[in-house]
């Protein structure tokens, strides 16, 4: 029986998928993000390795500050 299930289901691109789902999550501009809660501790770093110009989800900003974090540790 899963020989018959493995058979209908069709192969997915994860990387599309992936893309899909990151181009519906919320963005913010820097600012947004410098004036948030949720970054209160980190305003200080976010100014400075963020741009004005771009727009970013958290995941992003979260992903930048995890490579600053290393890289000072180093």
């Amino acid at each position: 029986m899963a020989k018959e299930i493995e058979a209908k289901v069709e192969p997915v691109d994860v990387e599309k998928v992936a893309e899909v789902v990151t181009s519906k999550l919320p963005k913010f501009t820097k600012s947004q993000l410098v004036t948030s809660r949720k970054y209160i501790h980190r305003r200080d770093a976010l100014n400075a390795l963020l741009t004005d110009d771009e727009q970013y989800t958290f995941t992003q900003v979260d992903k930048i500050l995890k490579q600053f974090d290393e890289g000072v540790k180093k």
